[in-house]
């Protein structure tokens, strides 16, 4: 009778051990299988300027390709950032002649210093209907392939929270126009190397053909 009861014992401890080397396997394997899915939750402010699929440039029009340049432009032009001490702007470094470029450090770039100094944080958005062409010739074509200086009347909306570290104030909501002269070309440079140029992790957008020229004066 000892002897059935220590067989049956056996008997039963060998089938607990085969069930748990068996779910250790299948736990394994899954574990093996097992993917990590990223996402990424925007608010809805300014949730229109997530990034988007890739397009071809071909099938972007030149106004709306002109717009989107135009729109980093000035977003780039007063966007303030918190506790930055170099405000220099590589981008509008790279979309700007010397002229225009140093236009902005002799004057937002400025009061932007002094509101990074403060931490303010400032925000701009250009709505799609606020870029109007002032002395487009009646015949131009984008799709002619040629350069044409023209100026712009930008109207744009910036929120600025003056207080650091407190995101749940409510911002002061300002408007204004920029009006800037500017070269455009749908296409890309041909100056530059792009694969170099994106290597070394510089912003996609001075590959365009797009230059601003002069800022503030509207003389046509």
């Amino acid at each position: 009778m000892i002897k059935i009861r220590s067989f049956l014992t056996g008997l039963v401890l060998l089938i607990i051990m085969f069930i748990v080397i068996v779910l250790t396997a299948l736990i394994y394997r899954a574990n093996e299988r097992m993917t990590i899915r990223s996402y990424i939750f925007q608010t809805n402010n300014f949730a229109n300027q997530r990034v988007g699929e890739l397009q071809d440039i071909n099938d972007i029009s030149p106004e709306d390709l002109r717009n989107k340049l135009i729109k980093k432009y000035v977003s780039e032009y007063f966007k303030v950032i918190p506790g930055e001490t170099n405000v220099q702007n590589s981008v509008l470094y790279g979309l700007s002649t010397t002229k225009a470029y140093k236009q902005w450090l002799n004057g937002e770039a400025k009061n932007i210093e002094q509101m990074s100094s403060r931490n303010m944080f400032r925000m701009v958005y250009v709505p799609d209907d606020g870029i109007t062409t002032l002395n487009k010739p009646v015949e131009y074509n984008y799709n002619d392939g040629n350069y044409t200086q023209l100026y712009y009347a930008v109207r744009y909306y910036t929120k600025t929270w003056t207080e650091p570290n407190k995101m749940g104030s409510t911002p002061e909501i300002d408007q204004g126009t920029l009006y800037i002269e500017a070269f455009f070309k749908r296409g890309v440079r041909d100056d530059i190397d792009i694969q170099q140029h994106l290597q070394q992790g510089k912003n996609p957008v001075e590959l365009f053909d797009f230059w601003v020229t002069n800022i503030g004066n509207k003389e046509i």
